[in-house]
């Protein structure tokens, strides 16, 4: 199936670059605003780096209670997929997806992930149904004018039976009062925030089964857990 640069669909007959390491399953497309976010930003530097890695220490730990060892997580549009990175070196298989290769580059160069990363469409993901024993990301829904839409897709992936996370910036949290400053970053981490019931009115939505919800990095995030209940199985 595999050659030393490209994957071919065994479905479609596709041709897929594989490029150092990065499974190529789409392209740059207006990925400008966070092209410059992630290159504006000094992701792993300094205060951001000790925030970030404290954030997403959490985010782990909580986590790994819906996920046993060498069981499989896909992390789709997590950007550089800082968790992802975690739980791969912890003994889970880990995924990550992102429709731009830039953050993908971070994970590989930056952080030396050993997750499978993968360039692709989170909305329309290279994954077949029932793959995944946790699908999760943060501070990604917000930024979708359908997030109903990715979440039934993260749903997709996931077996009958096991667990999708989101966590996204909460209406009463310190994040609620970011896109009012003058020089936030428009476009990129002022997306919509939610309350619980918001986010569990998503999930709800999606077929899922709601079991358990937390705030969590100074109540800056919500996230709610679901189970893909056996009669979602496609």
């Amino acid at each position: 199936m595999a050659e030393s640069s490209v994957v071919v669909c065994k479905s479609c007959k596709k041709p897929y670059p594989i490029t150092a390491a990065i499974f190529s399953f789409g392209e740059d497309k207006d990925t400008k605003t966070w092209d410059s976010y992630w290159k504006r930003v000094p992701i792993y530097d300094e205060i951001l780096d000790f925030l970030r890695k404290m954030m997403n220490l959490q985010l782990k730990r909580y986590l790994k209670k819906y996920v046993h060892p060498s069981e499989k997580t896909l992390e789709p549009g997590g950007g550089s997929a800082y968790v992802s990175a975690m739980l791969q070196e912890e003994g889970q298989e880990a995924f990550a997806l992102d429709y731009a290769a830039l953050p993908l580059k971070i994970a590989r160069d930056t952080l030396k992930s050993k997750a499978t990363l993968v360039q692709g469409d989170m909305f329309n993901m290279p994954f077949v149904n029932n793959s995944f024993d946790l699908t999760f990301n943060n501070s990604t829904l917000e930024h979708f004018s359908n997030p109903g839409d990715a979440l039934k897709e993260m749903v997709r992936v996931t077996k009958p039976g096991k667990f999708v996370f989101v966590g996204v910036p909460f209406t009463y949290g310190p994040l609620a009062m970011y896109k009012l400053k003058k020089s936030s970053f428009k476009g990129a981490w002022d997306g919509k925030t939610y309350d619980r019931t918001g986010l569990k009115k998503l999930f709800k939505d999606a077929g899922l089964e709601i079991v358990g919800s937390r705030t969590f990095f100074f109540r800056c995030f919500v996230g709610v857990v679901g189970k893909k209940t056996e009669e979602r199985q496609e």
